[in-house]
């Protein structure tokens, strides 16, 4: 299980890299498929700091969660906490709305898909 959470970690980590450099490098681009445009410098601004940066910052925490036995724990309850919120919030805003757009069906699947299993690390092992 000491494994699995470790591939865990680092999967999810990268992935919140990967999206955040994305969204830093080219917030417009990356927004656009789900209709999220800036439309000032400001706008730009607030893309890159909060999906690109707290991307960033959340990759790298769970990295380093990765990396440290005793922060394992913590990083799971993030990645659980984190994509969970995310991805039920996705749900309910699906779900009040009717919008469905593709890119959701692969977001979905990598959010609910790492809370739980995030979820099952932690329901199974007190050592992750």
């Amino acid at each position: 299980m000491k494994t699995f959470a470790i591939v865990l970690l680092n999967l999810a980590g990268l992935g919140f890299l990967g999206f955040g450099l994305w969204l830093i490098a080219d917030p417009a681009g990356g927004l656009a498929m789900v209709g999220i445009a800036p439309v000032n410098a400001a706008g730009f601004i607030e893309l890159r700091a909060l999906y690109g940066g707290l991307e960033l910052g959340l990759g790298t925490y769970l990295l380093l969660c990765a990396a440290r036995q005793d922060w394992r724990r913590a990083g799971l309850w993030a990645v659980l906490l984190g994509n969970g919120g995310i991805g039920l919030t996705r749900l309910a805003g699906i779900a009040s709305t009717g919008v469905f757009v593709p890119f959701f069906a692969y977001a979905l699947v990598w959010e609910l898909g790492f809370a739980l299993l995030a979820g099952w690390v932690l329901l199974r092992s007190r050592q992750a």
